[in-house]
């Protein structure tokens, strides 16, 4: 999904402009020189320059703080979670160590097993 021009930190005049003249998002803005930037968004070739400046910039970080893992690695990362122990050790051993972290467990069965003595 591409980020939208309105969402970065430039002048709301500036904003407005780019919006008007058809720059919606980041990807309609980055390939743009800015001679033809400023002609169409009615803003001086500073302003311009400025406003390529900052969408990049802000590109680039977005583009960096991006985790990018291996299935390999998100495993790892998975097997590595500590579980919560329920100190029923029977339990426990049925859940693997106990009720995992970041994970949604549902204890189900029939009435009157204890599901709501668990919690």
């Amino acid at each position: 999904m591409q980020r939208e021009v309105g969402s970065f930190p430039l002048a709301p005049f500036i904003r407005t402009r780019l919006i008007a003249a058809g720059f919606h998002t980041l990807q309609d803005v980055v390939d743009v020189k800015a001679s033809e930037l400023a002609r169409e968004a009615g803003i001086s070739e500073d302003n311009a320059v400025k406003v390529l400046q900052i969408l990049r910039r802000e590109d680039q970080k977005d583009a960096s703080t991006t985790l990018r893992h291996t299935a390999l690695e998100l495993l790892e990362q998975e097997q590595a979670q500590a579980s919560i122990i329920t100190f029923c050790s029977a339990l426990d051993d049925i859940l693997g160590g106990g009720v995992p972290l970041a994970k949604v467990t549902e204890i189900c069965g029939p009435p009157g097993v204890g599901k709501t003595q668990l919690w």
